[in-house]
């Protein structure tokens, strides 16, 4: 061994000698082969060892001395290293100024793995800006070998991340790109998530990850397959694209040629789609198919790990859509414990981890909303922002997992009030929504929560130019031209809202005329199960009141009535033209009618899969088109215009109440005599506000369970008094000043009363109007005017369009059930049914046992007449739930939705509850009241809250006897009347128990 300092090689060699790639090359070979050999012992038991060591330190050392600092780095980690081992055998062989730094400080000889990557760094770093093809390729090589044995120690991250960037730069220079480029994606990956959130060495990884995958060739999946098929869906939104994958996969999957393992990778894919596809439609079967579908696929056991990791992260997001959508607890839980159990750290460096953490942060978002626990948000931001970095610019799914990376950054800025992260949310969306023009789903998801972040901020700052970006965002997605229609919708709400705030009224107006006339039908699609529907609905705010509230503003009191029938008793109205009768079409066009009844009866089935609801809704859309063609149906199944709507006052003036925030108005429709259309007043109702209605129905509907189950002593005294205030209050407010306006707030001397129809919106649909105490000498509602209720104009015209059944047609089923111990006993159900004998008409009975749900859907479809006595059951919060009791089961308000009762007439519901709208959708008025209009009754009289047993009877035999005398004046009056006499009796004269029955219909 030469003299350290004297004789030492590469010493006096001229520094372009040093410096040259070849040079470096050739030294670095040197070291190929020895890399398990590092040791103090094992290099001085082999002196050809020493003196390789010797000669590759000493040629580092020189390069630090030819080389600028910030360059030299790895050649003097390497210099370092090597002169560690040689000082641990030959102290005196290393050379100065080493030897005095050694000596002063005697190194640490490092693990062999640690020099070998050292090497192998210091020669990658000047090989690439030298396109030195054979230094990359060696260099890879011992970076590889050092990994090897750099396994288990925390080296093995960085050592990991240097190889994958040394084999991309191996494809960069063409060296097997096919294979290179995968390769070191998947090290580098690997090698970022194995280190922890927060580390300086993570994120640098990640940074120059994300540059790395800019410069990456895209992966293209071949045309005609899932992948190409859903990467077209994801950048285009076609859903036809989505509905060609589906089908293509269940062919596969059925065709007797599929083996294992295809059949059941397909079936995690088409598991995936019918969630995507809920997603954007909204129909519930698909999820529940997607979740009994991956469930049966993780229980069987046939998938290998990676799909298996994937297949809980999608059961995680399927049951977050359904907690999302129903709002169960269970589901978020379920969803929890799914995506934890995705999150396999062996399968970081899999292309699928991203989408899998991207899911994982998702539910974390979502107890985070739930549960406000911050640690969970943590968690969610530093998934995706691992996510993002990790995912290829050009993978179809990497805008979506920078809009949930935005919004859980926004979310927790907003949580703690700080300005850096929903500023970092706010550059992210802006990023992903792109230039206008740009209509992909992603562009459109991210302008919304650009728009909504904007509308927040500015609100909450006072910045009135935020606010205003806020509303074109808004508008520019609500007017797109594109499949998706939650998204719009959303947009089209806020944009007017929006606008409203900031006195653009014809601006607000346009914006709910999109929301209301061409986007909100489509969301409630006639493919969807009428629960899906409802669902659709209950994601969006009270659109058709605020919608209105602005038309008022505007002046423009008949397009505000427009709005509110095009926002309120949606499901009904279309339920309604499904089950209408059409002789005229049936007398111009037999075949077209058939057809069109035939396809009629499909939608209304309730058992029916999506494809076959969707095949069924395109053929109706179809005839409609060719049934408008023919001469004299222009207008067919159209929704009704102010022309339709004025006339609707015929027969008596509707009062339409709007509820909306601190603007309450009534929409008095009247038809003056000697007029064959309606007018519209106006009608301020000062100091009334969505607020105090809100708060004294609640304070209501508490005080009339209390009363009607029984409380004693001052308890009941307080709960009457809260009861008769509130009456009072209506009549005060809202009642007397209706009556007034219309001049028919006196009494009309040997006259009979005026029919009056109310129609309330929002949360004014829980209260009795027809009950209000007009003054303190017990003057009611009742004793002014005949009441009516309807939930849209558009239902009462169609009741007035099918004519009532002749005399000799009527018939009358009669129903009589005890729930039995579990429910308080029904003991006037004799008496009761005795009361329908006075009907002449054709009568059967079905009483308790016999009273099935089966057999009485079977008896309401021979009758025209039905009288239900029982318990009813209602479900505030999700009122399709309501229900009636009957013998072994329940009759249900979706199989009332399932029946299309052309003939069905009258039906009295004496049941608890039967006519009380929940408090969710409460402008669809969902009650088994209304189920029982939507399948076919004109006329359907029902209880608000609670029934007392013995007062059924009396009222039922006045409603019978009215209804069966010769000059009988209809449903309205003879309930009208039934009360009257039952307000003489001593006990049932309290509004407590009157009150609660109400007549729907003409």
């Amino acid at each position: 061994m030469a003299s350290p300092d004297e004789e030492r090689a590469w010493a006096f060699d001229a520094p372009e000698a040093v410096l040259a790639g070849r040079t470096h090359y050739n030294v670095a070979h040197r070291f190929f082969g020895i890399e398990d050999r590092l040791t103090p012992e094992q290099i001085a038991a082999d002196k050809e060892l020493l003196e390789v060591v010797y000669l590759v330190a000493g040629y580092h050392l020189a390069r630090c001395q030819h080389l600028p600092e910030e360059h030299a780095a790895w050649d003097h980690h390497t210099t370092v290293f090597l002169f560690a081992l040689v000082h641990a055998v030959r102290p005196g062989a290393v050379p100065q100024p080493l030897r005095e730094s050694f000596a002063a400080h005697p190194p640490q000889v490092v693990a062999a793995h640690e020099i070998v990557h050292a090497v192998g760094n210091a020669l990658f770093m000047p090989s690439v800006p030298a396109r030195f093809k054979e230094g990359v390729t060696l260099a890879a090589a011992l970076i590889g070998k050092a990994r090897e044995g750099a396994r288990g120690t925390k080296s093995e991250p960085p050592i990991t991340f240097n190889l994958g960037t040394a084999m991309v730069n191996l494809a960069d220079f063409g060296i097997h790109p096919e294979e290179a480029w995968p390769a070191g994606l998947y090290l580098m990956r690997e090698a970022a998530a194995a280190l922890p959130p927060g580390d300086p060495a993570r994120e640098e990884m990640l940074a120059q990850l994300l540059r790395t995958q800019a410069k990456a060739p895209p992966v293209v999946p071949p045309e005609g397959g899932v992948a190409a098929e859903m990467s077209h869906y994801m950048r285009g939104g076609d859903l036809d694209r989505l509905d060609t994958s589906l089908k293509r996969l269940r062919a596969t999957i059925e065709a007797p040629g599929t083996d294992e393992p295809e059949r059941s990778h397909r079936r995690l894919e088409l598991a995936q789609l019918l969630r995507m596809r809920f997603e954007i439609r909204g129909e519930l079967a698909d999820l529940d198919t997607s979740i009994t579908e991956l469930g049966a696929l993780l229980a069987d056991g046939r998938l290998n790990k990676d799909e298996r990791a994937s297949a809980y992260s999608f059961l995680g997001l399927a049951h977050l859509d359904r907690y999302t959508a129903l709002g169960q607890l269970g589901d978020l839980d379920a969803a929890t414990e799914a995506v934890r159990r995705s999150h396999e750290p062996e399968l970081a460096a899999s292309p699928r981890h991203t989408q899998r953490l991207t899911n994982l942060a998702a539910v974390l978002t979502a107890r985070f909303d739930t549960h406000q626990d911050r640690a969970d948000l943590d968690e969610a931001v530093d998934h995706l922002t691992y996510a993002v970095a990790a995912t290829p610019p050009w993978q179809h799914d990497r805008p979506v997992m920078m809009i949930k990376l935005a919004l859980a950054l926004w979310l927790r800025g907003r949580h703690t009030q700080g300005d850096a992260d929903i500023e970092a949310a706010e550059a992210i969306l802006r990023q992903v929504a792109g230039d206008p023009g740009e209509l992909g789903p992603s562009q459109q998801l991210a302008r919304m929560h650009l728009g909504h972040l904007l509308m927040t901020r500015g609100r909450d700052r006072g910045d009135i130019s935020d606010v205003v970006e806020a509303v074109e965002h808004h508008r520019i997605t609500a007017l797109s031209p594109t499949q998706d229609i939650r998204t719009r919708l959303h947009c089209a709400a806020l944009w007017g809202a929006t606008s409203m705030r900031l006195g653009a009224v014809d601006e607000a107006c346009t914006a709910f005329r999109c929301a209301l006339t061409e986007l909100l039908p489509k969301l409630t699609a006639r493919a969807l199960t009428r629960k899906s529907q409802e669902v659709r609905l209950s994601e969006l705010p009270a659109l058709a009141n605020v919608a209105a509230a602005v038309e008022i503003a505007a002046g423009r009191p008949r397009e505000a009535l427009i709005r509110l029938e095009q926002g309120r008793g949606v499901l009904l109205a279309q339920a309604l033209r499904l089950r209408g009768r059409h002789e005229e079409l049936a007398a111009s066009s037999p075949a077209l009618a058939d057809r069109f009844e035939q396809v009629c009866a499909e939608l209304v089935a309730a058992e029916r899969s999506p494809e076959k609801r969707e095949e069924s809704a395109a053929a109706f859309d179809e005839l409609v088109d060719r049934i408008r063609a023919l001469p004299g149906f222009e207008q067919f199944h159209r929704p009704p215009d102010w022309d339709q709507l004025s006339r609707a006052a015929a027969h008596g003036p509707i009062a339409v109440i709007n509820v909306y925030g601190p603007a309450c108005h009534v929409l008095l429709l009247h038809q003056p005599p000697g007029r064959d259309r309606g007018e519209i007043d106006v009608l301020p109702l000062d100091g009334v506000t969505e607020e105090e209605i809100g708060r004294r129905a609640d304070a209501f509907r508490t005080a009339a369970a209390m009363l009607a189950g029984g409380v004693l002593g001052s308890e009941r005294r307080r709960q009457n008094l809260v009861l008769k205030d509130t009456l009072r209050w209506l009549g005060r407010c809202i009642v007397r000043p209706v009556l007034t306006r219309l001049g028919i707030d006196r009494p009309r001397q040997n006259k009979p009363q005026p029919r009056l129809w109310w129609c309330p919106t929002g949360v004014l649909a829980l209260l009795p109007l027809h009950a209000a105490l007009l003054d303190e000498a017990d003057v009611y509602t009742h004793d002014r005017v005949v009441s009516s209720y309807i939930p849209t104009l558009g239902s009462l015209l169609y009741a007035r369009h099918r004519p009532a059944p002749a005399p000799g047609d009527t018939s009358l089923i009669a129903v009589a059930v005890d729930a039995g111990d579990a429910y308080p006993r029904l003991t006037a159900l004799d008496d009761e049914l005795t009361a329908t004998q006075q009907l002449s008409a054709r009568r059967n009975e079905l009483r308790d046992g016999q009273a099935t749900p089966q057999a009485v859907l079977a008896a309401l479809r021979s009758h025209t007449h039905a009288h239900l006595a029982c318990h009813g059951v209602h479900d505030r919060r999700d009122p399709s739930r309501s229900r009636l009791l009957l013998h072994a089961g329940d009759l249900t308000l979706s199989e009332l939705a399932a029946e299309r009762l052309t003939e069905a007439e009258f039906a009295y519901l004496s049941a608890c509850h039967s006519a009380a709208p929940g408090q969710e959708l409460v402008d669809e008025v969902i009650s088994v009241a209304s189920a029982f209009q939507l399948c076919g009754y004109r006329q359907v009289i029902g209880s608000l809250w609670t029934v007392e047993d013995a007062m059924a009877p009396q009222l039922a035999h006045g409603v019978y006897r009215a209804l069966a005398a010769p000059d009988s004046p209809g449903a309205a009056y003879a309930l009208h009347h039934a009360i009257g006499t039952l307000r003489q009796h001593t006990r049932y004269g309290d509004p407590l128990f009157w009150g609660s029955i109400i007549h729907s219909g003409p």
